[in-house]
C-alpha cells in the first residue's frame, strides 16, 4: 500500500515496532470517555467537536489498525482487493495512508456463504482491510455517544455486555420470592434466520 507524500512536509513513516501502544489506547480512551460525558450533559456541539477530533486522532488510526490487522479474528481473511496485513512493516504503511486518505466511496465487499447448523447456508460480506479500519475509526467516534442514550436494561451487540448478564438480569426480576410477579412469554425460534 503506497503512502501519499504530504505537501509540506517530509514523508511520514511510522514505525509499528516502537510504538507506545499504552499512550495511544490512553488518548483513545479519554476521548471515548468525553465524548460519553459530552453526551450525558447534553452537549451536542461539544459531541460533534470531540467525534471530529475522534476521527482526525492518530491514536485512534494507530489503535483501529491493530485491532484489524492484529486482534480480530478476520485479520487473515482478505476483501475483494486480496490483500492482508501481516507485517509490522505492511502495518505502519496502512497507517501512513490512512493518516492522509479521503474517503469517497468504500469497495464492495466479498461474499462468502457459511454453513449453517440446519444445512443451509448464511451468507457473510468481507469488506477490505482498509474499511474496515475505517469503520473501526468511525466506531470509536459513534459508539461513545450512543452507548450514553441506550437504555441501562439493553444487551445486544453491546460493550462489556453480554448473554449473562442479560441473564443475571432476567434472575433478579423474576427471582420466586419478590413481591412483584413478572410474566415472560417469548417464540425467538427462527428469530435470527435470513429471510429468504
Amino acid at each position: 500500500m503506497q503512502s501519499a507524500r504530504l505537501a509540506n512536509g517530509p514523508e511520514r513513516r511510522t514505525d509499528w515496532d516502537t510504538v507506545d501502544w499504552r499512550r495511544a489506547h490512553r488518548i483513545v480512551r479519554n476521548l471515548r470517555s468525553r465524548i460519553f460525558r459530552a453526551t450525558r450533559e447534553g452537549d451536542i456541539k461539544k459531541v460533534r467537536s470531540l467525534q471530529k477530533l475522534m476521527l482526525r486522532s492518530f491514536s485512534n488510526i494507530l489503535v483501529s489498525v491493530r485491532r484489524v490487522t492484529q486482534t480480530n479474528a478476520g485479520k487473515n481473511t482478505p476483501g475483494v482487493d486480496r490483500i492482508v496485513v501481516k507485517t509490522p512493516r505492511a502495518r505502519g504503511q496502512l497507517v501512513d495512508h490512512l493518516t492522509t486518505f479521503q474517503p469517497w466511496r468504500a469497495r464492495p465487499v466479498r461474499r462468502v456463504y457459511i454453513p449453517k447448523s440446519n444445512g443451509k447456508q448464511r451468507p457473510l460480506g468481507i469488506p477490505t482491510i482498509q474499511d474496515r479500519c475505517l469503520q473501526a475509526l468511525v466506531k470509536n467516534a459513534l459508539e461513545p455517544e450512543w452507548e450514553a442514550r441506550f437504555e441501562g436494561s439493553s444487551y445486544g451487540f453491546r460493550p462489556g455486555r453480554g448473554c449473562q448478564d442479560a441473564i443475571g438480569k432476567i434472575y433478579l426480576l423474576c427471582r420466586p420470592h419478590k413481591r412483584k410477579k413478572w410474566i415472560l412469554d417469548t417464540d425467538i425460534q427462527g428469530a435470527y434466520d435470513p429471510a429468504t
